[in-house]
């Protein structure tokens, strides 16, 4: 379950960042603009396939630029950018990961068309231009440039889908932030840096 946390994270970074013309601002550009400028903290809920057996769950997702926490399940993940932590809190373990900087994000997806949704949201049709293991993503932004569901259809065809409960812009934090504090001593600690 700790891989559908972290990679519930890398979607939202990977999915928001899309490069549109200047000259034609829209919702989702508002988005991105208020990921990349804020400290986002979103309420989620989540449900996928994960090797044939449905998962569902809540979840709370910080996003800062390039950096993230992910908790939910007894689960936490955080990412500063430079390096990912994977907490598991039952079995008392965690694992250290350096990030891998193979995909430019702002690359990642093309925008290949959008509806107007009721109450003057917009609905944006997301697609790969490159492996990355989301095929295309489909986002519902309200008005007020406020993401309110996601769709991943990933690789494998399995499709996650996220609501988003509440939303809380708040001010840029220190990297620290995003890094887990001292592990406790009975810890197994796996550091892959």
């Amino acid at each position: 379950m700790n891989h559908i946390f972290r990679f519930l994270a890398v979607l939202f970074l990977a999915a928001l960042p899309i490069s549109l013309p200047a000259q034609n601002p829209d919702l989702l550009d508002e988005l991105y603009d208020t990921f990349a400028k804020h400290c986002v903290v979103l309420d989620c809920t989540f449900s996928v396939e994960s090797d044939g057996i449905p998962v569902k769950g809540k979840c709370e997702v910080e996003v800062q630029g390039t950096s993230y926490r992910v908790t939910g399940g007894g689960f936490e993940v955080f990412c500063d950018g430079e390096s990912v932590w994977i907490l598991d809190s039952e079995s008392m373990e965690a694992v250290v990961e350096p990030v891998t900087n193979d995909i430019d994000i702002v690359k990642m997806f093309s925008k290949t068309g959008s509806s107007v949704l009721s109450g003057s949201g917009m609905r944006y049709r997301l697609t790969a231009r490159e492996a990355c293991g989301v095929a295309s993503a489909v986002l519902d932004i309200d008005k007020d440039a406020v993401l309110k569901r996601a769709e991943f259809t990933l690789d494998d065809e399995s499709v996650m889908t996220i609501d988003v409960e509440s939303v809380k812009v708040q001010p840029m934090k220190e990297s620290a932030a995003f890094r887990p504090g001292q592990m406790p001593s009975d810890w197994v600690v796996t550091d892959l840096r």
